[in-house]
């Protein structure tokens, strides 16, 4: 009986995550105001809002180093995921180079195509960042494909721990630590 009420526990927390959760975990030259995404769970395929509102502290170029550690939880069981090689490229806990280059392929964002909003903030949605000294007041919208068709299939469903560690020649931009749900659609 104990396990069951425990196993319940651990589901209904899942699900009950209805909002972005996140922290600095450390200095940070991003200040923060306002971090969001939309209601949880985050459901793919689709559109997902991304909402950032803070300042940086000083100018961010070149390639962003990233340590990204990530958990996911699935039925009750929290798991940490390893850095895997898929197609020639690392998914998952993993230290990534340059992290303009993961999320250009994840969202597809280049010039031609890079959100208004985005540029409006100095940013063009090429890499490597250059991400000026400013007040960032970004709203956008990603659109989101179906995990189950891509090299990061694992992040199909499930509830996530994620903390990431930026930082450029310069030294550290930021600690994030974040929690979200997934789900196919």
């Amino acid at each position: 009986m104990l396990k069951a009420i425990c196993f319940l526990a651990a589901i209904s927390a899942v699900f009950a995550q209805t909002k972005l959760q996140w922290s600095l975990c450390g200095t940070s030259v991003l200040q923060i105001d306002n971090l969001d995404v939309g209601s949880m769970p985050i459901t793919h395929p689709g559109q997902m809002p991304f909402i950032l509102s803070g300042k940086s502290i000083r100018d961010i170029r070149g390639a962003v180093r990233s340590d990204i550690q990530i958990k996911r939880t699935v039925n009750g069981i929290t798991l940490p995921i390893t850095c895997y090689l898929v197609n020639g490229n690392q998914v998952g806990s993993c230290v990534y180079p340059d992290l303009c280059l993961l999320l250009k392929s994840v969202l597809g964002y280049e010039q031609s195509n890079c959100p208004q909003n985005l540029i409006d903030n100095d940013i063009d949605c090429t890499c490597p960042f250059k991400i000026p000294k400013r007040s960032l007041d970004i709203s956008t919208v990603a659109d989101l494909p179906d995990a189950s068709t891509t090299p990061i299939q694992w992040i199909g469903s499930g509830a996530f721990d994620v903390t990431i560690k930026a930082n450029d020649a310069v030294g550290t931009i930021s600690c994030l630590n974040l929690k979200f749900s997934v789900k196919p659609k």
